[in-house]
């Protein structure tokens, strides 16, 4: 048997690797921006035509002395109604819908909002924190008029327009959700003052606290009507206010909410948005069932022709007409005659003018100016008519199929980047597998060094490719530094791409066919693959080519785990008894199956729990009670991984978690005044990381240097000592982000795990194969402990739709916003099982020593010396050959209808798993290096 290497560097480059190809695949697949350089802008006009067939036009002016932009963040289609905002409702002259566009999140529907364009998906991972400033726009139009604009609320509108608002109050704490009504209250203040002035054009008002409410405490939070009710006063305050006679207020959504409160997927409720408008003198508009429907970006060139400014260059949307109705007929005539222009110009430049010269719309578009060109000369009226409609449903027709392939044709992909990232991603995740199923390979090709004849012809190679990738405008790059950084990744591609084909040569041919190269020595797999696992993962990863699979991924999880785990326990059970009955001549079989069923009584409770988690979120009616029984159980549980002294810190700090939830209201609690309860919520929040502290101190004490250390200190138990500290700290602060709900969770996966080790010890010791039973039983460890971690995910209501991040315990006591730690406490909360259940995992191995306790032959190397030689390399290579396959798949399914709603998410889901992994194990491989004793 080989000797025991640590392959911990090894595994550390395999997923770098990993990695930095799923980045390069995703700049390939999104685009930071739908960059039209390559259109060559400036030979799109961005005057106004003035000019048809010979006859002078001549644009609208402004309709309106004063427009308002009123937009409430998350404001869905079905939250306006005669009980919620009754002055809205009923004094609205028009009431309409719009269909936001995927990513349903802030940044990208205001750059639709003002530009006319789609955003990138890729969007929603630059949403928080974004600083790109745009180049054209209706603000861009209105200041090269001179023309003031005004804002308050959202800061994100100044990071995208620092320049275009003359006054602006923005709210630069815009992502501390915790802020219900303060940043809304700064807003209305702004709306006082500008009120009072008569300077501006146009006033854009963007309130947050509906937001930041859902975040909190989703779409059926009592605060919502409360909430709606205020906004209703900012709309009455408005419409009543006597100085403004001639005004147009839009009161619209960015985007919607969903059923959970949060925002990013394609629900109905997040993608459908109410536009109301009002005006003085206008007819209200007619109660109706089924409101018209618009997209988002047709706000732009409506909004164009009402402030009689030019069409922003990157517009693709069409008209509203019910918007169009303060202009005279010959004026909406050149508003859809303007905007089918700008459309035409943009489909000539994008698809080419030959190709948009033999199309059906052309046609309808030399129809329609023909026909406006004869309602300019004609005196009759009744003819007139005929065609003045005429050429206004042709100039409609045209606006909307050119916008249907504008937007189709935004769909850009790299595919020299698709290729490099799939490269590097593949053969990194081919490279792991082959080097954890068969050692012997990893020994005689040398895979874990570097060959520098190998490493010369990958970089002759990867110049070769990318100067042909240069050539035939497969790979293009903005600048030459970024092709020569390219050489580094597609190099690395080609290196483990020829390791993999030496590897596949060497196991597919026999050992005489190159007895120089190879030792002679017959291959034989280092690892066993048991059946029922290798179908479970299989099914598993299958599942990700079906959108349906996807979207309710977390029942394939439900079904697979427990499957899994009762097989397992079925199978161990029906060779116990076998065993037995043998061993006893075949007497007494029924008290021979009541013992062994009674030893497996553990494991069947453990199903049970698994079916009532799913259930979890129904128990807030004994939450309070709930919460003290998880949290004692919790702690009952850690207290073999702690000492005396850190037992007592972690039950205090336990007790001060329960002592936060119930000043929030969350749980039953001492009455005292609200006042009080908030002003006592940082200093418990305080008090809990002290104790967080004290407990990382005394158990970070053992490994420092003892003059007199005692008889078991050791490496490796210091080791141990450490890896639990942080076992117990992880599960400490999750506890305190959890939802009080979801904290029975912890004490659960502690249980699940422990008992599924187990089940795995006692399933290894009926195997008949002695030979591979030290590694039998981890294999199933790692991948049950997969199987737990992924159920124990979804059983957090987490999904692969993204309006199920969960922001509130970002915000868990902060007073302002922190990117970085709001970013560190959802990761912790929305990975918290995948976490525990690694370090978990790691623990148990050092812990277990030996294994003839539980019947099972020791081996070399000893089971505790594997936890960096083989756990630690396996569970890194089934957490990315899923995510490897499902990049592949990526590519097959760009066109297909759900790739922005369903498949998208899922990529981003995955690859920040693989991300969080890599961090844990990073922090991991550190502890075992400098800890680890190998005598």
């Amino acid at each position: 048997m080989e000797e025991h290497k640590s392959r911990l560097g090894y595994t550390f480059f395999m997923l770098t690797f990993f990695l930095c190809g799923s980045i390069i695949f995703l700049i390939g697949f999104y685009p930071a921006s739908y960059s039209f350089s390559a259109e060559k802008e400036n030979s799109i006009p961005s005057d106004r035509p003035k000019v048809l067939h010979g006859l002078k036009l001549e644009p609208p002016p402004p309709s309106y002395d004063s427009f308002i932009l009123l937009v409430i963040d998350a404001l869905r289609e079905d939250f306006p109604n005669a009980t919620t905002m009754p002055v809205a409702y009923e004094r609205a002259c028009e009431k309409l819908s719009l269909h936001v566009d995927i990513p349903t999140v802030t940044m990208p529907r205001l750059k639709s909002i003002t530009t006319g364009t789609l955003s990138n998906f890729i969007d929603i991972a630059l949403n928080v924190g974004h600083t790109e400033q745009l180049d054209d726009s209706l603000l861009h139009r209105l200041k090269k008029q001179n023309r003031v604009a005004t804002f308050a609320g959202d800061h994100t509108w100044i990071q995208l327009f620092p320049t275009e608002f003359t006054r602006h109050r923005a709210n630069n704490d815009s992502f501390y959700v915790n802020d219900f009504y303060d940043g809304d209250k700064r807003v209305t203040e702004s709306l006082n003052l500008e009120l009072k002035r008569t300077d501006w054009t146009l006033m854009v008002l963007h309130y947050l606290g509906l937001d930041h409410i859902g975040h909190v405490e989703s779409h059926a939070s009592p605060k919502i009507i409360p909430k709606l009710n205020e906004m209703d006063e900012v709309v009455k305050r408005i419409v009543e206010y006597k100085n403004l006679t001639n005004y147009l207020l839009m009161l619209t959504g960015d985007h919607g909410m969903a059923d959970g409160g949060g925002h990013g997927g394609n629900t109905p409720q997040e993608t459908a948005v109410p536009l109301y408008l009002y005006s003085k003198n206008c007819s209200q508009s007619k109660s109706s069932s089924k409101l018209h429907r618009y997209n988002q970006i047709d706000l732009t060139p409506t909004l164009s022709i009402l402030l009689s400014v030019e069409i922003p260059t990157m517009s693709i949307g069409c008209l509203i007409p019910e918007m169009l109705q303060s202009l005279s007929k010959e004026q909406q005539l050149y508003a859809y005659f303007y905007n089918a222009h700008h459309l035409m110009n943009r489909a000539r430049v994008r698809l080419g003018h030959d190709q948009v010269h033999n199309t059906d719309y052309y046609g309808w578009y030399q129809e329609a100016t023909q026909k406006h060109k004869q309602v300019i000369l004609e005196e009759i009226e009744s003819s007139s008519l005929v065609n003045y409609e005429t050429a206004k449903l042709n100039y409609i027709r045209v606006a909307e199929k050119i916008s249907v392939l504008l937007s189709e044709s935004l769909i850009k992909f790299d595919y020299g980047f698709i290729a490099l990232g799939l490269g590097l991603t593949t053969t990194a995740s081919l490279h792991l597998l082959l080097s954890v199923l068969f050692l012997d390979i990893t020994d005689q090709l040398q895979l874990n060094n570097v060959r520098a004849l190998q490493l010369l012809i990958s970089i002759g190679a990867s110049l070769v490719f990318l100067v042909i990738g240069h050539l035939m405008n497969i790979i293009m790059t903005s600048s030459m530094l970024y092709s020569v950084l390219l050489i580094v990744p597609l190099s690395i591609a080609f290196y483990l791409g020829l390791d993999i084909v030496r590897a596949l040569v060497k196991i597919s041919l026999p050992p005489s066919s190159f007895p120089r190269l190879y030792s002679p020595r017959r291959l034989k797999l280092s690892l066993p693959l048991p059946k029922i696992l290798f179908l479970c993962y299989a099914i598993r990863t299958f599942t990700l080519g079906s959108s349906s699979f996807i979207e309710y991924e977390y029942r394939t999880w439900y079904y697979l785990g427990n499957t899994l785990i009762l097989l397992t326990a079925l199978r161990t059970l029906r060779r116990r008894i076998t065993k037995a009955n043998v061993e006893l001549d075949g007497r007494h079989l029924s008290k021979i199956a009541s013992a062994c069923l009674w030893q497996h009584r553990r494991i069947f409770v453990v199903l049970l729990l698994l079916i009532l988690m799913r259930y979890v979120y129904r128990l807030h009616v004994i939450k309070s009670t709930l919460m003290i029984f998880s949290l004692f159980i919790l702690w009952a549980r850690l207290r073999k991984y702690s000492q005396s002294a850190q037992s007592v810190a972690t039950a205090v700090g336990f007790a001060i978690i329960y002592a936060f939830r119930g000043l929030n209201g969350q749980v039953q609690f001492i009455n005292i005044s609200e006042f009080l309860a908030s002003r006592l919520v940082v200093p418990t929040v305080l008090a809990f990381w002290i104790c967080f502290a004290l407990v990382l101190v005394l158990g970070y004490r053992e490994a420092l240097p003892q003059t007199n250390p005692p008889p078991h200190w050791t490496r490796s138990f210091v080791l141990q000592q450490l890896m639990q500290t942080n076992l117990v700290c992880s599960l400490m602060v999750s506890a305190l982000l959890y939802n009080v709900r979801n904290i029975v969770l912890l004490p659960t996966l502690l249980i699940t795990l422990n008992e599924t080790y187990k089940l795995c010890d006692a399933f290894a010791t009926s195997s008949s194969s002695h030979k591979f039973s030290v590694r039998l039983v981890h294999v199933y460890k790692i991948m049950m402990t997969i199987f737990v971690a992924r159920m124990f995910y979804f059983y957090q209501g987490n999904s692969n739709s993204l309006s199920t991040i969960d922001l509130t315990p970002g915000y868990i006591g902060q007073s302002s916003y922190n990117p970085v730690i709001v970013g560190l406490f959802v990761t912790i909360h929305t990975y918290g099982a995948e976490i525990h259940s690694f370090l978990y995992l790691i623990i148990h191995t050092l812990r277990t020593s030996d294994l003839r306790g539980v019947g099972i032959m020791q081996m070399k190397p000893a089971y505790s010396t594997a936890a960096d030689s083989l756990v630690v390399p396996l569970y890194a290579t089934l957490i990315v050959l899923p995510v490897a396959f499902y990049l592949c798949l990526m590519v097959g399914f760009r066109y297909h209808l759900f790739i922005y709603s369903v498949f998208s998410p899922k990529v981003l889901y995955d690859c920040y798993t693989v991300l969080v992994f890599y961090i844990v194990f990073l922090m991991t491989s550190l502890y075992l290096k400098l800890f680890k004793n190998y005598s």
